[in-house]
């Protein structure tokens, strides 16, 4: 299969995620389909506008979350939490056996949190790929924590777990069903030297959100200006966030070729992140 034509062909989703109890004020998601040689963004949205009621709550959104990404089988998320663990950390002899048994190795949030750190000592470990994109945090920091155990539990498993998605690269892709992918909006903005303070009230986050659209959008990026405008007063972040997740996303798929059956194993254990 020519994974990189395949990937062309599929809708791109980019979601900035986030494991936070009010989660659906926090998750935003990007999409966007690709005409020629450029992404055309359709529409940018936050989770809890799925949601029946609503609601801003975790377990509502995640749900609704599922259920978007299994109403687009010719699709590919870029999803933005870490989708496994650093290899010294992992006890079970492949990631499917790691994601399958992860309710049952780690009861809470906390619980994850505090058994990473109980194993990997004092110094948080880092994957190789986070060292590679020059992530921000290890999987399990405060700041990361809720996105992994959440993200892995709620979402990623019982996806890969029921046969309705491929997790990539730990997994083959798969025609008739959606594709995802980790993605870090920080590593992508650090690749295109864009990675500037640009979450905040005052104009001047505002003009750097500016700033970074206007500069994505010369790679190949079409926005309407509804749309734009949305990204760029969205204070905190999140919608430029899912943005620069649907463009990392649409960047990868043009390459898959090079990329699945190519990397080394440590990456099939340990996670890939796609920027």
């Amino acid at each position: 299969m020519d994974f990189a034509a395949t990937g062309k062909e599929r809708r791109i989703f980019g979601v900035d995620f986030s494991g936070a109890k009010d989660a659906g004020r926090k998750i935003w998601v990007s999409e966007g389909i690709v005409h020629g040689d450029e992404l055309h963004i359709l529409n940018c949205y936050p989770i809890f506008g799925l949601v029946p009621d609503k609601s801003k709550q975790r377990r509502a959104c995640l749900s609704a979350l599922r259920v978007l990404i299994l109403s687009n089988t010719n699709s590919v998320f870029g999803m933005d939490f870490p989708f496994s663990l650093p290899d010294k950390l992992m006890s079970e002899k492949d990631w499917y056996s790691f994601v399958s048994a992860f309710p049952d190795d780690f009861n809470s949030a906390d619980d994850f949190r505090n058994k990473m750190q109980q194993m990997g000592g004092k110094a948080e470990l880092k994957r190789l790929t986070d060292v590679e994109v020059k992530a921000p945090f290890s999987i399990y920091n405060l700041w990361v924590y809720k996105q992994t155990y959440f993200g892995i539990r709620d979402v990623l498993r019982p996806l890969v777990t029921q046969g309705k998605a491929c997790a990539l690269p730990m997994q083959t892709p798969e025609s008739e069903k959606p594709w995802l992918m980790e993605v870090c909006p920080a590593s992508t903005l650090k690749s295109e030297g864009l990675y500037i303070g640009y979450k905040g009230r005052t104009e001047k986050e505002k003009k750097k959100r500016e700033h970074i659209l206007d500069k994505l959008i010369d790679n190949g990026i079409v926005v309407p200006d509804s749309i734009k405008e949305q990204i760029i007063k969205n204070k905190d972040g999140d919608a430029l966030d899912s943005f620069v997740a649907a463009y990392a996303t649409y960047r990868s798929a043009l390459k898959m070729n090079d990329i699945i059956g190519k990397l080394p194993g440590i990456y099939l254990r340990e996670g890939y992140t796609f920027f």
